[in-house]
Order: structure tokens, then sequence, then C-alpha cells
């Protein structure tokens, strides 16, 4: 069930500083942990990019950012097959340009 994450999504964006968000996003992680991927996408990565566009505070931006980012490329890693790996590349390119433009 993907309500969990969203639900601590929402709550990461909400953070009032990078120490609240990280104690948020060890319960977001686990439950992320749950979910399959997508269309050769982490569920997790999509729903962190998603909420970050509603995070009040740059740094908790960055941070949702960057751990999409992670979660992304550990995805990528794990492909099987060079088109896969391409594939889920993608995202990787994508979060890798949006957390550049937070700069």
């Amino acid at each position: 069930m993907p309500e969990p994450v969203e639900t601590l999504a929402i709550s990461l964006a909400s953070a009032k500083n990078l120490t609240e968000a990280s104690e948020i996003y060890v319960m977001f992680e686990t439950e992320a942990e749950k979910l399959p991927w997508p269309q050769d996408n982490d569920f997790g990565a999509l729903v962190l990019q998603s909420a970050c566009l509603k995070a009040p505070n740059i740094e908790v931006k960055k941070f949702m950012l960057s751990k999409a980012l992670s979660r992304a490329q550990w995805c990528a890693t794990c492909s099987t097959s060079g088109g896969e790996g391409l594939a889920r590349m993608q995202h990787v390119n994508e979060l890798k340009a949006e957390l550049s433009r937070c700069n």
C-alpha cells in the first residue's frame, strides 16, 4: 500500500529542519522498501520528488531530493539488462538536474 509512504513524504516536506526530516525519513524508508518499482522507477523516489515541491524549507527540499536520488541510483544499479538500466538512469538524471537547480 502506497498510502503510508505518501503520508510520510508529506510529513517530510513539512519538516522544520534537517533533524526532523532525518527522523521522518527513517520511517519513510522502512515503508518505501515494501513497495515495488513501477515502470522502472523506485516508488519512494517518485514520491519524494513530488512531495519536495511543497517543502517551504530549501534545506529540507534538498534533503528530500538527495534521498530520492540515492533511491533512484540504487534502483538503477539493480537493473538486469542494458535497456532496463538506461530506463532507470533517466530518473537519476532528472533528479540530478532538479537537485542542481536548488543550489
